[in-house]
């Protein structure tokens, strides 16, 4: 069998959530069916991740990519897509894709470009008609899309966590407390709620990711400033230190997609507290505190509870439980049995 991958989501110098995704389920199906032939189409700016080097053949259309998508296709018995971002033209072969989120059409800190959202409107309503199947990374992400265009052939598939984040290596060692925020600090992220309920407490606030650290600083005090630390560039080796060591994660968002840093989180050992919103009520299990994504108050007695040893680590004997089945490779077993099930009806 041999599937066409897009692969421009392999940014050079920066590893997205989106990247994650489709590298952790490309070497899933790599490990399950060593002779399907995968093949990852990306742009000169892109990066393969060292991982897939021996497990993909890549090629290098021209910058018009997506008018090549149908040339590239002939020959392939399936086209897959880590986003619903597939080619107007007609494809050879059944396209899978996936929907991690609608926040760019349905938030309202996204709402700008009228023009950018009809388009992207359009390019969701097509990928949903068009696909052999599409698949959404929640429940609440499918039900976000129904309002937006019509499910025809869609599945909710929880991604696998990475088999790397465990409990057992290495551990940041700090002389303080810190509580882990991992993001991009977008609108959504709700970071100030963070900065104003960590204030005061024996405790500091690591925010990892973050586009513009500067913009969250503006206007606190210097102890305040203090208590918060933007780290610039952190690798996965870093990463992984910094769950296991950290109290507990935080993930104060209004919206998200799925949210793969609580899932990691726990898998290393690591309590989360999130907002109580359905995607994560749903994502977490009822494994991870939950809070009022408004209420900073309601923050602060959570963080105060999480820094007693009792209370974290009843958190996270519960978190380790919920996420064991998540674990790469068997969390990618109902994606490998979707696209069984596709290339077996060819």
């Amino acid at each position: 069998m041999r599937i066409l991958v897009d692969g421009r989501e392999f940014v050079s110098g920066r590893q997205t959530g989106i990247g994650r995704f489709l590298e952790g389920l490309l070497l899933a199906v790599g490990e399950a069916h060593a002779d399907w032939r995968l093949t990852v189409a990306m742009s000169k700016s892109c990066a393969l991740p060292a991982a897939l080097a021996s497990k993909v053949e890549t090629v290098y259309p021209p910058h018009a990519v997506e008018l090549w998508w149908p040339r590239l296709a002939k020959g392939h018995d399936l086209f897959l897509s880590p986003y619903p971002k597939l080619p107007w033209r007609r494809l050879p072969c059944p396209a899978v894709h996936t929907v991690h989120d609608v926040l760019y059409l349905t938030h309202p800190a996204y709402r700008g470009n009228a023009l950018r959202i009809r388009v992207a409107k359009l390019r969701l309503r097509h990928a949903l008609a068009s696909s052999a199947l599409t698949w959404f990374d929640s429940a609440a992400s499918r039900d976000a899309c129904r309002g937006l265009g019509e499910v025809r052939h869609g599945e909710v598939r929880f991604p696998a966590v990475d088999a790397g984040f465990t409990p057992d290596g290495e551990v940041e060692k700090t002389d303080t407390p810190y509580f882990l925020h991992v993001g991009n600090g977008l609108p959504h992220k709700n970071l100030p709620l963070l900065v104003e309920a960590v204030r005061g407490l024996p405790a500091r606030l690591l925010l990892v990711g973050v586009r513009r650290p500067e913009t969250l600083q503006a206007g606190l005090d210097a102890e305040a400033r203090a208590q918060i630390a933007c780290p610039e560039a952190v690798d996965d080796a870093a990463l992984l230190r910094l769950y296991r060591g950290a109290t507990a994660l935080l993930l104060p968002s209004t919206a998200e997609g799925y949210g793969y840093p609580p899932l990691e989180a726990m898998a290393c050992g690591t309590p989360a507290v999130v907002s109580d919103i359905p995607v994560l009520r749903e994502t977490t299990g009822g494994a991870a505190m939950l809070c009022d994504a408004h209420d900073a108050g309601a923050w602060r007695r959570a963080l105060e509870a999480m820094l007693q040893p009792a209370v974290r680590g009843e958190w996270a004997a519960q978190g380790l439980a919920w996420v064991a089945p998540l674990r790469a490779p068997q969390g990618w077993h109902k994606h490998i049995a979707d696209l069984e099930r596709l290339l077996g009806a060819r």
